[in-house]
C-alpha cells in the first residue's frame, strides 16, 4: 500500500499552497504550429478552459463537458464579438470543439478538448462542421423581423411630436 507523499507539488511562486491545482500546458503544445498562430487573448480563453478541466482518482475527467456561461466570459470580453472570434479561432486551429451546442435553448454550449491541432500544418488536419460553432441560427425572416422591429422603434424615437 502507498503511503500519500508529503512532498511539494509547486514551488512557492506558483501558488498559495503545496498541493493546489495546477493545469498543465507541454511544451510541444506551445512550440506547435497552432499554439503559435493563438494571440495572447486567445491563450488566455484557452487557459480559462483549462481551468474548467477537472480528473478524478477513477479516471473519469471533463475533457468533453466543458461550459463558460457569458457570466465568466464577460468579465474578460467587453463584447460578444470578440469573444466569439477568440472562441472560434481556437476552434479553427484544433484546441476546442464543439460537442452540444444549446443556443437554442438559452443554454451555455458544451465545449471539448480536440487533439486536431497537432496536425495543423499537416495532411490530415481538418475541422468537422460538427465541430465549429453553429453559424445562421437565426432564420433570415426572423432577423428581417429584427431588423424591421429595430427600424421602426428607431424611427419611432426620431420622430418629434408637436
Amino acid at each position: 500500500m502507498s503511503k500519500k507523499s508529503n512532498r511539494k507539488v509547486h514551488e512557492d511562486f506558483e501558488s498559495f499552497s503545496d498541493q493546489g491545482r495546477f493545469g498543465k500546458i507541454t511544451f510541444d503544445m506551445m512550440g506547435s504550429a497552432a499554439w503559435k498562430k493563438l494571440t495572447l487573448r486567445q491563450t488566455g480563453l484557452y487557459l480559462l478552459f483549462k481551468s474548467k478541466f477537472t480528473k478524478n482518482s477513477k479516471g473519469t475527467d471533463s475533457r468533453n463537458n466543458l461550459t463558460l456561461p457569458k457570466e465568466e466570459w464577460s468579465k474578460l470580453y467587453k463584447t460578444p464579438s470578440c469573444y466569439y472570434q477568440d472562441l472560434d479561432m481556437l476552434i479553427a486551429l484544433g484546441f476546442i470543439r464543439v460537442v452540444t451546442y444549446q443556443g437554442y435553448l438559452r443554454k451555455p454550449t458544451i465545449y471539448g478538448f480536440s487533439t486536431m491541432w497537432k496536425l495543423y500544418g499537416k495532411d490530415g488536419f481538418t475541422i468537422r462542421e460538427s465541430d465549429k460553432r453553429p453559424t445562421n441560427v437565426i432564420s433570415k425572416e426572423h432577423k428581417k423581423r429584427i431588423s424591421d422591429g429595430a427600424k421602426a422603434a428607431l424611427s419611432k424615437r426620431h420622430t418629434i411630436s408637436t
